[in-house]
């Protein structure tokens, strides 16, 4: 029997289920991009193109002053203010896309916007290693479930923190010192969990345990998504708190878009297993790691649900099928064990508090007038669409039959 035995590798699918950003690392400012109020159609550039267009029609040196002024004027108005309209400068448009914008009227720019990761040639993707990142933290909370006496020793190292914490809101430069200390607690917590690997170097001596080589995540391999269809449906959307004290349907909007991968999108990607890895957590097959996905989503949506009440039954009534949060805008507590850890709910919101505080200098730990002991951070992370309130970064991943 030889190592093909024990790999399998299978044709999965991720189904969005409500609106995802997968941010890269471009983001436009708004003289970057065209943005028609009226329509509320956002027009992406091309870079070369549009450069092309201000030259061939003597416009650099209007253009270079409007850039370095401070007006509040969109690019749309600058180059509607010379008579252009979009059908005059279609060449350099590489796509568009409507914005859910649910600010003032008069607003004629979106400020800055966080662009989908995409492909070469502009196709919207979901990378593999975002997938494999959503898997890693799953895992982490399931061992860390059957491992207590490591999860309580790594509580009891991370929650000595909390007087330097509180500390180094008045001394701001032992901020850093702290952080690091917390990410290296984290770093000492995986390498107990899932560094399994028993490994030897190319001189018969053993490889010492933090190397990641001794990782048993080398056993599940995830490869970038691919759209089923030809076009992506997406749109620009915004940031939305929902807080402990307001509406669930208003909610605080944000001045920060995202462009976002909409429901019902879905993409195709493989995912292998290594069974002569993963058998040392416990991971022999699909099931077993979708099966681990799903405690941990179901343990996150808990947490929010115990702290929001009735209230927030719908948002979650919503996303019945989903089993993981995937990229930006959903939250702290869906990409941290905190919770997870913590002897007691109530210690883990005293910690997350304190670091929050720290390092977003909050001199009082309240929020819309409230000292919360549910739940830190203290807001859902939602948008608006389709005129509706709904929770960000929710999708579902199964195997595709």
């Amino acid at each position: 029997m030889n190592n093909r035995d024990f790999q399998e590798t299978y044709k999965m699918a991720v189904e969005i289920l409500t609106p995802v950003n997968i941010a890269c690392n471009e983001v436009l400012k708004a003289n970057e991009y065209l943005y028609d109020a009226k329509t509320s159609t956002v027009y992406f550039l091309n870079q070369m193109m549009w450069h092309k267009f201000i030259y061939t029609h003597n416009l650099f040196d209007e253009y270079e002053r409007y850039i370095k002024s401070s007006s509040e004027k969109s690019l749309y108005e600058w180059l509607q203010s010379f008579g252009y309209k979009i059908n005059d400068i279609k060449l350099a448009i590489k796509s568009k896309a409507f914005a859910h914008v649910n600010v003032l009227k008069s607003k004629k720019t979106l400020n800055e916007i966080m662009l989908q990761s995409k492909l070469i040639d502009g196709t919207p993707f979901i990378p593999g290693s975002s997938i494999k990142g959503v898997i890693r933290t799953a895992i982490l909370y399931d061992l860390s479930n059957k491992n207590r006496e490591i999860k309580k020793r790594y509580w009891n190292e991370i929650k000595s923190l909390r007087s330097s914490m509180k500390s180094a809101q008045i001394k701001k430069y032992l901020i850093n010192d702290i952080n690091k200390d917390i990410n290296k607690k984290a770093t000492n917590l995986e390498v107990a969990l899932l560094h399994k690997l028993n490994l030897v170097n190319k001189e018969n001596k053993p490889i010492k345990q933090f190397n990641a080589v001794c990782s048993v995540m080398r056993g599940i391999s995830v490869g970038d998504s691919e759209h089923i269809n030809q076009a992506v449906p997406m749109e620009v959307l915004q940031k939305i708190d929902l807080g402990l004290n307001k509406d669930v349907d208003v909610g605080k909007e944000l001045p920060v878009f995202r462009e976002c991968i909409l429901p019902k999108a879905k993409f195709n990607f493989q995912l292998k297993i290594d069974k002569t890895m993963t058998k040392e957590i416990g991971i022999n097959s699909i099931d077993d790691l979708l099966r681990v996905l799903q405690n941990y989503f179901d343990f996150v949506n808990d947490i929010f649900k115990s702290a929001f009440g009735k209230r927030c039954e719908h948002l979650f009534d919503e996303i019945n099928g989903g089993n993981i949060y995937l990229g930006s805008n959903t939250g702290f507590l869906t990409k941290t064990l905190v919770m997870a850890l913590a002897d007691r709910k109530e210690e883990a919101v005293d910690f997350i508090r304190d670091l929050l505080d720290m390092n977003f200098n909050q001199k009082d730990a309240k929020h819309n007038g409230i000292k919360d002991t549910k739940i830190s951070p203290r807001t859902l992370k939602a948008t608006k669409y389709k005129g509706n309130t709904i929770l960000m970064g929710v999708a579902k991943i199964y195997k595709d039959e």
